[in-house]
């Protein structure tokens, strides 16, 4: 299957293992070290579990799980039923491992597709999206897609684009990598949200990033 962004796609393909180290307590050397060089991860992570309240018994949809940190933690939080979505086969694979391991593959499904293509069949309670949107060239669709699943929560992250950070991850990703980075402004955000049909909507400025949540439920 071909995705916009096939350099990303390429890329996370090889770094289960590496990009696991990023939320895993299990090597508590990696975790403090990434703890201290990149806050933001876990900014955005508490972000999360703070915002997508309540938890227990919930639906959730995991865009660009990655290695199925966050789906697993909603599993393990009490979440009903968690869906996790990536177009990298090996992060998929890695996902169900973990989820095997910490007790909660009775709850959690992964799916190796393209988000926007896929026929879900049920809407959700919460869909998160972190990390996922620095490698999308195309940002409306997916907020078209994600508005048609009804979630009383949509939390995201998007990142900001400063100088120096700009420059060091225009050359780790777009040089040496051959992955592109895609920034969107407040601006952008505000139009596919109010395009899609989101009802309510913050927007909260990091100084790496932009953290949303949205919903498309009345309160």
């Amino acid at each position: 299957m071909k995705f916009e962004n096939e350099g990303a796609q390429r890329y996370f393909d090889q770094i289960p293992d590496e990009w696991d180290a990023l939320y895993s307590h299990e090597n508590w050397l990696m975790y403090r070290i990434n703890r201290l060089l990149r806050p933001g991860i876990y900014e955005r992570y508490a972000f999360t579990f703070e915002r997508c309240q309540p938890i227990e018994g919930a639906t959730v949809l995991d865009i660009g799980c990655g290695t199925g940190r966050f789906a697993i933690e909603f599993a393990k939080r009490g979440a009903r039923h968690v869906v996790g979505i990536d177009f990298a086969p090996a992060m998929i694979d890695f996902s169900r491992m973990v989820a095997q391991r910490m007790g909660v593959a009775d709850r959690c499904e992964f799916i190796c597709n393209d988000v926007v293509s896929y026929p879900f069949e049920t809407e959700f309670d919460i869909v998160v999206a972190l990390g996922f949107f620095d490698y999308v060239p195309h940002a409306e669709p997916v907020f078209r897609k994600v508005a048609a699943l009804r979630p009383q929560h949509f939390v995201a992250s998007f990142p900001v684009h400063t100088f120096l950070w700009g420059i060091q991850r225009h050359i780790r990703y777009r040089w040496i990598r051959r992955v592109p980075i895609f920034y969107y402004t407040r601006g952008q955000l505000e139009g596919f949200l109010q395009s899609a049909g989101f009802l309510r909507y913050d927007i909260v400025a990091r100084p790496h990033a932009l953290l949303l949540h949205a919903s498309c439920r009345e309160r």
